[in-house]
């Protein structure tokens, strides 16, 4: 699970680079690895589900929405270990995907901020004004890039 989530990571990085690239290619081929992956990890969510009901059966308690921190306590010997280290690694790649998504919200919406300045620009609905000397707009006029009769 967590060789998923960190591929998963690995993609968000490409996707950003290529976002702030504009390489549209990259940033469809990124998207299709996103959607795959993310079908991997909800296929080994499934099976981990599968797993702590056995376990569950087997320790007498429902550990179906436990904690990884409970289910290496439950566990116990050999296991605790292991299962502990999963659990900081975990957290960081969580964290790291958190970062992650963040940044492409972020590219997302200065992209979309440029797009719609761009349309307001050609279709004339932005307003433009001259500036004077002490920095106030003198004029108002409503500029257009592309004549809309065309």
């Amino acid at each position: 699970m967590v060789s998923l989530h960190r591929e998963l990571l690995a993609v968000l990085e490409r996707e950003a680079e290529a976002m702030v690239k504009h390489d549209i290619p990259a940033i469809e081929k990124a998207g299709r690895e996103e959607g795959a992956l993310i079908e991997n990890i909800r296929a080994a969510e499934q099976k981990r589900q599968k797993t702590l009901f056995r376990l569950s059966q087997d320790a007498g308690r429902d550990l179906r929405r436990a904690a990884l921190l409970d289910i290496a306590q439950a566990a116990g010997g050999e296991y605790r270990a292991p299962l502990l280290r999963l659990r900081g690694e975990l957290r960081a790649v969580a964290e790291e995907l958190t970062k992650k998504n963040t940044l492409k919200m972020l590219l997302c919406e200065q992209s979309l901020s440029h797009v719609r300045t761009m349309l307001r620009l050609l279709t004339g609905s932005a307003e433009t004004g001259l500036y004077t000397s002490v920095g106030l707009i003198e004029e108002r006029t409503h500029q257009v890039i592309l004549d809309q009769q065309v």
